[in-house]
Formats: structure tokens, sequence, C-alpha cells
């Protein structure tokens, strides 16, 4: 039988297991991104990313001890991110944000758009207040460009009657 060159027990080098700081330091390194795009798809958003983040692994820092396999480790951390972005959305639907006096955001629509808006809710609330005879005859008119006679021909009214009713949502319309 060939001799083999067995060191004896004293001799082998002792393995260096990690710490557990630094393995979880690692898996930090490792996960990070991971854990930043699934608290992002949950649509939390951007400006609070990295805070949701920091607390998904604080959280993990505290049950490091309860990971039983590091192959685990990956899946349990989305489990946790997915939770914590899900109660940070809950919480953000009752969430007021104050803002200071100088810090009002820039309005969503041009003011134009906003005086084009605000006519139309006013035109609305006096069209409302037509008939709706008199509002046939008045958007025929004013708003489609038809003529009078055409107007009290479609509606099988007199000429006169028609005229009568375009002046009575003139003056309505004028208020």
């Amino acid at each position: 039988m060939p001799k083999v060159n067995v060191p004896p027990e004293s001799a082998k080098k002792p393995t260096r297991i990690p710490s557990p700081e630094a393995s979880f330091e690692r898996f930090y390194r490792e996960c990070r991104p991971f854990v930043r795009s699934i608290v992002l798809q949950r649509g939390v958003p951007e400006r609070e990313a990295d805070d949701l983040v920091q607390e998904v692994f604080v959280i993990a820092w505290r049950r490091w001890d309860s990971l039983v396999t590091p192959e685990g480790a990956r899946s349990w951390i989305s489990t946790i991110a997915f939770y914590v972005a899900s109660n940070h959305q809950k919480l953000l639907r009752y969430r007021v944000e104050h803002l200071a006096d100088g810090e009002l955001p820039a309005p969503a629509f041009e003011p134009r758009v906003v005086e084009a808006m605000d006519a139309a809710r006013r035109m609305e609330t006096v069209v409302r207040r037509l008939s709706r005879k008199v509002w046939a005859v008045a958007r025929a008119y004013l708003i489609d460009g038809r003529s009078m006679p055409e107007i009290a021909r479609t509606l099988r009214i007199p000429l006169d009657t028609a005229y009568a009713r375009l002046g009575l949502a003139r003056r309505r319309l004028s208020l």
C-alpha cells in the first residue's frame, strides 16, 4: 500500500468562519440593488426608496440569526422588502405633506388652460339655466354656425320664434 502523507490534526489550518457582521456586509452589498428594485416596483417614490431599503436591511439585521441557510437569503430579503414597501404605501395614503410658504409646486396646467376650463365651467352653469328649446337654438347658431332660417326649418318653429329664443339666450349668457 502506498504511503499517504496525512498531516496530523494539529497541523491543519483552521478554516476561518466569517463573522456575522462581515457576512451581512457582503449580503448587503450584493442584495441592495435587488431590494431597491423591489421597493420601486411596489410604487414607492424615488425620493423615499433609499430610506425604505435601509429599513429593510435593519429588519434583516435584527433577524439575521434566524436565517437558516444562505441559499434562501435572497427570497427572504425580497419578502421583507415586499412587506415594508406595502406597509409604506398603505401609510402614504394618510400622510399629508405640508409645504413651506415659498415652496409651492409649479402649476400642473398652463394658466391659459386653467382660464379656459374655468370659462367652460361658467358656461355650463349658465347653459343649465336655459331651457332645452332656447339652448337648441343658441347652440345651433353660436356653436354650429347655422343660419337662422335653417335652424327654424330644422326645429320646425317660426323664424321669429327662433330669433326670440336666440335673443333670450344671448341675454342670459351675457350675465
